[in-house]
């Protein structure tokens, strides 16, 4: 593997999850993605955690963070990430995210800009090492931003493509235990056409798939009818790596996650996946 990926990437997360560039060389693919969807999902969770809803639970944020966490405004209603910057360090494991985020408040707004940094080993889960608050403005209250289901499903959809990538320590994040086996998974690629519990599927999934990594390009949500608390994830992801016989592939993918949420924990039943004709070039710029 590469040791270093040398340009500073800028990312909007909500917009759409992709970098302006992106390294080509297949080895440096895996380890960007996997330290960029874990990253991603680690950051999902921080904000949304912040927000007073009880509709959608968060994994616990470690409790050495609780001096720092209490300089947010109290009773957070919406969160608007308004910029972010990732670039790497001294050594391929570690890296920070600038974060620029408008935090929505009944009674006192803020504009603040934070840098996070993170320890990443290769196929490991992000750890958040230090944070520094580096602006912090009050604004009006007003204006729109996302509430935590929308970061439950941005947390949901960065842990998954990590986890597809290989990522260990994505399981409690996903509630995998409780779905892997149960839920569906099909995929149709050309003439495959497969379908299977979801960890039979991932692991012939990567005799078509095998080195390389996904960035999300985008997200959205929406409720299934007549269905009690059930939605589907809709995403489009870009796959660029190796196919078996050690050709670049550039693959567009269409996945629609069904999941039901029950005691505040998702569980999903199905996920279909389509591949679409690829891109020629790589996606640039920023899709709303």
């Amino acid at each position: 593997m590469k040791t270093s990926i040398q340009a500073i990437l800028s990312f909007i997360l909500f917009s759409v999850g992709v970098a302006l560039a992106a390294p080509t060389e297949i080895d440096e693919r895996n380890a960007y993605t996997n330290s960029f969807n874990s990253m991603a999902s680690s950051l999902m969770n921080w904000y949304g955690s912040l927000i007073s809803e009880e509709n959608n639970t968060f994994e616990k944020v470690n409790s050495k963070w609780d001096p720092y966490r209490a300089q947010y405004p109290t009773n957070i209603t919406q969160i608007k990430i308004v910029s972010t910057k990732m670039s790497q360090l001294d050594d391929a494991e570690h890296y920070k995210f600038i974060v620029e985020a408008k935090i929505i408040a009944d009674k006192q707004s803020q504009i603040i800009t934070e840098t996070f940094f993170f320890s990443v080993p290769y196929l490991k889960s992000a750890e958040i090492k230090n944070i520094v608050r580096d602006k912090q403005e009050l604004v009006s209250p007003d204006g729109m931003g996302f509430d935590s289901a929308q970061f439950q499903a941005r947390k949901f959809a960065y842990a998954w493509l990590a986890y597809l990538d290989g990522t260990q320590g994505m399981e409690s994040t996903l509630n995998l235990k409780q779905w892997i086996d149960s839920a569906s998974y099909s995929i149709k690629m050309g003439a495959i056409d497969e379908k299977n519990s979801v960890a039979r599927t991932i692991e012939k999934r990567k005799n078509y798939l095998t080195v390389g990594g996904h960035l999300l390009h985008s997200l959205k949500v929406e409720k299934v009818e007549n269905k009690t608390n059930t939605y589907v994830l809709d995403l489009i992801v870009e796959w660029k790596g190796e196919n078996p016989s050690g050709k670049p592939v550039l693959a567009k993918i269409h996945q629609q996650i069904e999941y039901q949420i029950t005691n505040k924990l998702w569980h999903v039943i199905s996920i279909k996946e389509t591949h679409l004709l690829p891109d020629i070039a790589p996606w640039m710029g920023f899709l709303c």
